[in-house]
């Protein structure tokens, strides 16, 4: 099991997103959190509303990582993965159920 972490510009986009992740199976649970961001970019500091998801998953990094950077609208999107050192059971059993019975 692990955790994804991304961020994107638009309330509209991170539902979209968060849907298509977990209807594909890719994610058994999204959450989605407002954020004020500072960062840099392109020589520029930038302070923007972000919308965070955090995507729990079983998928393999790669794949899940693939699908963000197909549907997402950032040129760099930010994809990190957290692998939990202790998980309840009974959640990790329906994570791993819930991303593999996903509808294509």
């Amino acid at each position: 099991m692990r955790i994804l972490i991304t961020s994107v510009t638009k309330k509209k986009e991170a539902k979209k997103l968060s849907k298509k992740l977990v209807k594909k199976g890719l994610a058994a649970c999204v959450s989605r959190f407002s954020a004020k961001s500072i960062y840099f970019w392109q020589e520029e500091i930038c302070d923007e509303k972000e919308r965070i998801l955090l995507i729990k998953t079983d998928a393999k990094f790669k794949k899940v990582a693939k699908f963000i950077k197909k549907h997402h609208s950032y040129e760099t999107p930010e994809i990190l993965a957290l692998k939990p050192k202790e998980v309840f059971k009974k959640y990790e059993n329906w994570i791993k159920k819930s991303t593999k019975k996903g509808k294509k």
